[in-house]
């Protein structure tokens, strides 16, 4: 019987490592979009909060791609 281990190595393994960074890549901008976007709602404003958001979940998600890239 195969190692249960040894196949997270291979390619399925990097893919789902990306996929996993790309999700919480995505994540993070969704979410802070979202909060952005709930702060407009309440405030009663133009899109600022949410613009707000996307920018910051943006840069958020590009600094854990690139601390995640750079551990693997």
């Amino acid at each position: 019987m195969a190692d249960p281990d040894s196949r997270r190595d291979g390619a399925g393994g990097n893919a789902a490592r990306f996929f996993g960074v790309g999700f919480t890549f995505i994540s993070t901008v969704g979410v802070l979009a979202g909060v952005g976007y709930l702060l407009d709602r309440a405030a009663g404003t133009v899109p600022l909060f949410l613009l707000v958001g996307l920018g910051l979940g943006f840069a958020g998600g590009l600094y854990y791609v690139y601390l995640a890239l750079k551990r693997m």
